[in-house]
Order: structure tokens, then sequence, then C-alpha cells
């Protein structure tokens, strides 16, 4: 067999090896700075680093006692026997008062910071008290402990990169700046260690400085800068113009890092000279130009793949970013405009039609004094006793027309009995007057029946155009809602699956509208094997500390090969149903229809439906109700609005009988919280453990009137529950010696059957038996089981 060994690169090499120690949670980094930042000797040594990075440590990752003797070693390096003392006694007294936060899950917890602050001032207080307890240790105390507090949110942040808790492709603002303090920190405790009369220290500040100018530009360039230069302001004898010094070097190697690393090089000697020259004249350097072309010649040996690795999530194309944001911001702010345009237009029609459908008819007395003169128009006109009756003797006649209303009023016609006898003895057409009359008032009848429809009508397409304008309304503000991304989760869950083997390419975390968790996960594929999708179900349930359940069994491809998979917060109950119908003795269709679904929400929805009459009229009428209520809720519409819009579409049909039940019943399934909408149906029955209750409704059923208010009522249930929801057939069936409702109540509760078809089954059995098995109506039992699903 012939072995071929493959060389690894030199720079493939190092970058691998660092994200060993960067991804997979190597403590071996965490320990390296822990021994730095205790030997740091930023502010002569009176801030303790050391402690404050154990602290942050100590929540997040690392072993505690390791972490702490790294710091005391580092602290001892000083040779400061006062530095090793406050460093010991602010980790242990901060191990005992974090003892209660164990369980605290967030690095960045207000309450531990405060006990950092406790930790750092206690024991520098009591080492004040035995020097004499002077104003200034006790100003130094309480300073040192204020810039701990804050050196914890600052480490919190980058501990976790640095541990390889967090792997992300592009790093937040805060993160950047914690992250560039972090190392500048680190790299004060390197001290006055030199190798061949260069400093160590010095020249890896340059050399990172050229990294981050020549790979993320001057803005970075120059805030690094400012970091190192401050932080090494600081350790060291130097005046604070070398931070102006680093600043400037950075945004200028910046600025030329466009003509590649040549360019980044020149740019940064040339602002050191610039500063020498200006400053100091040519006698001495802000920087030692030593060692800034030993930093230079650093620079240009470290391979493209490791920069790209160190400064490559530091980079921000902000035009890009910018322009993307503006675009989705315009494209979201140009949809809302128009749809709240639209609900302004639907809100204005609404309104035009409730002005015309308030419009009040005209007045019975104008009505009738249309209806004299048609008469006369058609019986009078060519009279030879026109002018008589209607000119000399108008009052006389106008007195007879009212006799006349007031017997049609009474018997719906007029008879030539009912005409006042000086008149009938008067008129030479009182035969045709007669007939004309009925025709008359037969017509304006009509008339005012039309009229009341298309009043009706309008008053309920008006009531329609306002709720279509309230849904758009609401749809324009859920489309103009920030979803906010859960970043720390996403690192956590991206962190996780790496170190499981699984290389997720992008984790996206949010929470939804209703407040659940939703997680998306685009992953390599598996090649078939599943292995990761079960490690992925896994670790996404651990990292949100919920149950998580796939949307769907298989992952959506993408057109690279990856695969995604989307997890949504699994609900807490499920339920099983069961449905028993029968029709009315001698027809073969029910007039009853039912419904079951989940709506996707979280919510479960059971609906009964009971059409007026028998048979197939019934039949559709149910049908289509039922129909048009899922469509509705399917496509987000609310409760109320999708029964306003049914009940609409009811009235507004031209059948007498196009009328029927609403029975519908929505359990959330994250809570358990029932909600009963009942229009004109029979009573639901809960039944729970000893006893069984009863929710009644007493309003009339949709179709009847334009507006209709629902009648709501709100229960909670849990495992074991049971809902039984009937139509009217079963309650009149039932009915005998004892009403309908309270028997059925009995049967429930001797029922001991869980399964639910059982139960649907046993109900109707007794209601027909009542009946000598011949029901009069249509019989219907849908019920439905409540379980808990196991954790």
């Amino acid at each position: 067999m012939k072995t071929v060994a493959a060389q690894m690169s030199k720079g493939g090499f190092t970058v691998d090896f660092l994200r060993k120690i960067f991804l997979h949670q190597n403590s071996f980094l965490l320990f390296l700075c822990a021994f730095l930042l205790g030997s740091s000797n930023i502010a002569s040594g009176a801030l303790p680093l050391g402690a404050a990075f154990f602290a942050a440590a100590s929540r997040v990752a690392g072993n505690r006692l390791l972490m702490a003797f790294a710091v005391l070693i580092g602290a001892s390096f000083q040779g400061s026997l006062e530095l090793v003392y406050i460093n010991a006694a602010c980790m242990l007294l901060f191990s005992v008062l974090c003892i209660p936060l164990k369980e605290v899950a967030s690095r960045l917890n207000i309450k531990a910071a405060c006990l950092l602050f406790i930790s750092m001032l206690l024991p520098q207080l009591l080492l004040a008290v035995m020097q004499g307890f002077l104003a200034y240790d006790v100003m130094k105390a309480v300073f040192s402990s204020f810039i701990s507090f804050a050196l914890f949110f600052i480490f919190g942040l980058s501990i976790p990169v640095i541990s390889g808790t967090v792997k992300r492709a592009l790093f937040a603002g805060e993160e950047a700046i914690s992250i560039a303090i972090t190392a500048a920190l680190v790299l004060s405790g390197i001290g006055a260690l030199q190798i061949l009369g260069f400093s160590v220290r010095n020249m890896l500040c340059v050399t990172l400085l050229l990294i981050f100018s020549f790979k993320c530009g001057a803005g970075v360039g120059a805030a690094a800068g400012v970091a190192i230069g401050l932080i090494t302001s600081i350790t060291k004898e130097s005046t604070p113009a070398i931070t102006g010094a680093y600043a400037l070097c950075g945004m200028l190697a910046g600025i030329l890092g466009n003509l590649g690393r040549t360019g980044s090089a020149l740019g940064f000697v040339m602002g050191n000279m610039i500063l020498a020259a200006y400053l100091n004249g040519s006698a001495e350097s802000m920087l030692y130009l030593r060692e800034v072309l030993g930093a230079v010649v650093l620079f240009f040996l470290t391979p493209n793949k490791l920069i790209k690795f160190l400064a490559g999530p530091f980079k921000r194309d902000l035009s890009l970013m910018a322009d993307r944001r503006g675009y989705s911001s315009r494209i979201r702010d140009i949809t809302v405009d128009k749809l709240e345009k639209f609900s302004k237009a639907f809100s204005e029609l609404s309104k035009a039609f409730g002005e015309v459908a308030e419009t009040k008819m005209p007045v019975e007395r104008q009505d009738i004094n249309v209806l004299f003169d048609r008469v006369a128009d058609r019986i009078c006109s060519d009279c030879s006793l026109c002018m008589h009756c209607w000119e000399r003797n108008f009052y006389d006649t106008y007195q007879v027309m009212f006799q006349i209303v007031e017997s049609l009023e009474s018997k719906g016609r007029v008879e030539e009995k009912d005409i006042p006898r000086y008149f009938f003895d008067k008129c030479a057409r009182i035969n045709d007057f007669v007939n004309a009359v009925n025709n008359m008032y037969e017509l304006f009848r009509v008339g005012v029946v039309w009229k009341g429809k298309l009043k009706e009508s309008r008053d309920v397409i008006g009531r329609q155009f306002q709720g279509m304008s309230k849904m758009i309304t609401g749809l324009a503000g859920e489309i103009d809602k920030e979803v906010s991304f859960l970043s720390p989760l996403e690192d956590e869950i991206t962190a996780a699956l790496h170190n499981a083997g699984v290389k997720a390419k992008e984790t996206t975390a949010y929470k939804n509208s209703w407040g659940k968790y939703e997680i998306s996960v685009l992953h390599n594929a598996c090649g078939g094997a599943r292995s990761c999708v079960s490690i992925i179900d896994r670790v996404v349930t651990d990292a949100v500390g919920r149950r998580m359940v796939r949307g769907s069994a298989e992952c959506t491809r993408s057109r690279d090969g990856s695969c995604c998979l989307k997890y949504v917060e699994a609900e807490n109950l499920k339920l099983t149903t069961g449905i028993a119908k029968l029709p009315k003795y001698g027809s073969n269709i029910s007039g009853d229809s039912f419904t079951f679904m989940n709506s996707g929400n979280g919510r479960y929805m059971l609906a009964l439906s009971d059409g007026m009459g028998t048979g197939y009229g019934a039949a559709a009428q149910s049908k289509a109700t039922v129909n048009m209520l899922e469509s509705l809720l399917e496509s987000g519409f609310d409760k109320d609005m999708a029964v306003n819009l049914i009940n609409s579409v009811l009235v507004l049909k031209s059948e007498e009988d196009s009328s029927c039940t609403i029975d519908l019943t929505t359990i959330d399934l994250f809570s358990g919280e029932v909600e009963f909408i009942k229009i004109g149906a029979a009573p639901t029955y809960l039944k729970k453990t000893g006893k069984v209750d009863i929710i009644r409704s007493a309003s009339l059923p949709a179709g009847i009137l334009p507006g209709i208010d629902a009648e709501l009522a709100h229960r909670k249930v849990e495992g074991s529950d049971m809902v039984i929801m009937v139509t009217d057939g079963v309650i009149d069936s039932l009915t005998g010696d004892e009403p309908g409702e309270r028997r059925l109540m009995k049967l429930i509760q001797e029922l001991e059957s869980l399964n639910p078809q059982q139960v649907a089954d046993s109900i109707l059995a007794e209601a027909n038996k009542c009946c000598d098995n011949k029901p009069c109506d249509d019989l219907t039992v849908l019920v439905a089981k409540v379980w808990e699903k196991p954790f």
C-alpha cells in the first residue's frame, strides 16, 4: 500500500490551530489571557484586571480554580503582594457571593456585576484601614471598583468569542469594541518584554493595528488605534499623545489599504514620521521606527487566511448594509402606506353606505299624498267633477282619503262599504276609484318592503367595509412591526452545533407575534444519514430551554444543496376528536356540518353548524357556513370579523330561511385557555374531573339580523378534560320527564371512556334510542379530548 502525505501550508496550519483554540472552547487561551491580565501593570498595578476577568469568565466558560490560579501566578510576576492579595480576596469573595446566582444564565447579569463591585471594594477598604485609612486610598478603592464593574460587561462580551461559545461571521459594534479593548489589555500584560532590543508588546500592537486597518478600513483602524494607544499610554510612562499617534497611523494605513499591504505599511510609517517631525523634530519618534519596521515585516509574513480569520468578523461593508436596510425599509414603508390607503378607502366606503342607510325614508304622510295624487291622475283627471272634488271641496275629499287609509291599515284593502255615503253618492266612478286605491296601496306596500331590504343591505355592506378597513389596518401594523432577532441565542446554537460536528451556515432566532420562539438552521446536508437532524433537534431544544419541534418532517433544500430546518415552540396540549352524526328519520342527508383543525398559531378550532330545516337545503347552508368559517380563520381573520362576514352573507341571500347556527370553540394549546362563541347554538359541555360545566347561549342564529353580537364564554382546560358539542336535535331527542340539557349532563357524567369517538357514539346512540330510532331532527355530536404532551 502506498501512503501519500499532504503537506499543510504554513498559513493553513496556523489558521487551523487558532480555530481549535477559539472555537472548541479550549481553556488554554482563557488561562493565558487571565495570566497576562493578572500581570498587567495598568495604573501601577492599582487596577486588578485579573479578578475582573475571572468574574466575567466564571459566568461563561472555563475552570474557575485554574482560572484563579492563572490570575494569581500573573499577579505574582509583578512582585506586588498587595496586588496578589486584592486579586485573591476579590475572587474568593465573588465566588462566595455568587453561589445564589449559579442558575443565572446571562453573562451580562447586573446582579453579578454589582457583586463584583462589592467584592473588589471590600478588600481594598480593609487594606486602606490597615494603612491608616487615607482619603486617597478610599478614593482609589472606589475608582478601581467602578472600573471593574464596567470591565465585567466588556469582558462578558469578549470572553464568549475567546472561548468559542460564539461563532459569527460579523460581530456587533459593542462586541467589536469589547474585543479590541480586551486584546489591548491582554497585550499590556506582556510588559517590558524585549527580544533583541525590540519590544514584543509594541510590535504586536502595531502588527494587529496594521491587520485591522488593512482589512477593515480607516474607521476600524482609527478606532483600534485609539483603544491600543489609550491602554499603552496607561501601562507605561508615555504621554497621552501616543493615543493620537496610533489613531493617525491606523487611519492612514486604512486609507491606503486599497493599495494592498504595501499601501497600509507605507501609510503607517508615513503617519509615524509626520508626527515625529511635527512634535519632536527628528530626534525622537512617537513610535520607535525599528519596532514599526519589525511589525511591518511581521505584517508581510502573516498569511492571508490568518488575516481574514482575525479581522474578517470586524469588516463591515457599511454602504452595502445601509443599502440593504434602506431598500427593505423602503419596501416595507411603501407596503404599509398602500395598505393604510386601502384601509382608509374602505373606511370611507363604510361611512358612505352608513350615511345612505341612515337616511330616513319619506314620512308616511308624504307617501300617502303620493298615493292620492296617483289615484287622482288615473281616475279623476278626466272626470267632469274633478274640479269640484279636488279644488272646491278639497278639505272634504282629503278627509275621505284619510278614512280610506284607516281601512287600508286595518284590513289591507278597501271596499265600497268603507267609503262614506256622501262621497259614495257623489262619485260617478266609485268602482274604478276603489280598485285604483287597492292597486296603488299594494304597490306602495311592496315599495316599502324593498326600501327596507335595500336599507338593510346597505347597512350590512357598510359594516363589512368597516371590518375590512380594520383588518387591513391590523395587517399594516404587523408588517410595520420590527422583528427583533435573538443574537445571543443564535450564537449559542451555532457554537453548540459546531462543537457537535454540525456545520451551521446560518442560524436565525426570533419571537413571533404571539411571543413564541421560531428557529431556522441552515446547514450542510447529512448525505441521507439524517444523523445531524437528531443532533440539531437536541441542540435547539437545549439552547432555547423549551420544547422545540420541526415545522415539517423534511428539510427545505436550497440551490447549493444545503438543508434548512425550521423549528417552532411545541404546544403543551394536544387534542383527539370523535364525531358521530345521524340524519333526520326519512332523510339521507344531514343538515349539520362540522370541522376541526389546528390553525397553526398554537390554537385548535372546533366548529359545528346546524342549518335551518333538514335535508339538502339545510346541509348546503351549514356546509357553506363551515367552509367560510374555516377559510376565514385560516387566512388570519379575527373570529368576530369572520362571524360577522358570514352573517352578512346569510342576510344578503334572498331566501327567507337562509340562517343557521354557529358553534365555535377555540383552544389555546399553550395555556389551555378556551373561548366559546355561540350564535343560536345548543349548549356545549366541558367535562372535567368530578364535574360537568355547561356553556349556554341565548342568541338568535346567524342570517336573521344585519348586526350580530356573538356571546363569548371563557374557560380553561387541562389534560384529561373533554369538550362535547352537540346540535339542538340531540337536546330535543333527550327531552322527556326532565329537560334534555340536564339529562345529557347526567349521561356525560356517567360515561367513563376516555376515547372521544366512543363518547360521541354513546351520546348519539342514547339520543336515537330516546326517539325510538326515528329522530325528528338531525343529530350531531362532536367530542374533543385534551391531552398533555410529555416533555
